[in-house]
């Protein structure tokens, strides 16, 4: 199996974690199609980076044309967004799947479980029940095993960032 099978098997496992934890907040998440919020201009590994290319390259040309304009519009904002929809949703990137939902990061040395979630959907006082978040230190960790094995065999530095904007770059699509 190639790393980017294993990678989408790893998609298919978060996805399925973030369904459980949807249902769980479902009355106090307000994401859906048109909330572009949390869209900012992300990096990516190298990895998830051919992902995206991949998928930037199946868009239609006029697509492809309005990620050029995003370039040009606005620093801050994922330039992959088309009228607030993301225009690769189903190939887009671990960080962009998670936004909105409350993850949870272990703090070994603290001893501690880090919270992060949407202001828009829980208030800074919100307390979870561990059941209640979803714990990204193991998709982290098998995303960075998966990218270094791919890094491996490509020769790119699998420490390097990928920028979204570098990738909404209508020349170089499939690139």
């Amino acid at each position: 199996m190639t790393s980017i099978q294993e990678y989408h098997q790893l998609i298919a496992a978060l996805d399925a974690e973030i369904v459980r934890i949807a249902q769980l907040h479902a009355g106090a998440i307000s994401c859906g199609p048109g909330c572009a919020s949390c869209c900012q201009a992300f990096s990516v590994l190298p990895i998830e980076a051919a992902c995206v290319r991949e998928a930037i390259g199946a868009l239609d040309t006029a697509s492809r044309e309005r990620l050029g304009r995003n370039l040009a519009e606005d620093d801050e904002r994922c330039p992959l967004l088309i009228d607030d929809l993301c225009a690769i949703y189903a190939a887009r990137p671990v960080i962009c799947r998670t936004q909105g939902l409350p993850l949870a990061y272990v703090d070994e040395e603290r001893e501690a479980i880090e919270v992060s979630a949407c202001g828009l959907n829980f208030p800074d006082d919100h307390a979870f029940a561990p059941e209640d978040l979803l714990f990204m230190d193991q998709f982290n960790t098998r995303l960075a095993e998966l990218n270094q094995a791919w890094c491996s065999t490509r020769n790119p530095d699998p420490a390097k960032r990928i920028p979204l904007r570098e990738l909404a770059c209508p020349t170089q699509p499939g690139s």
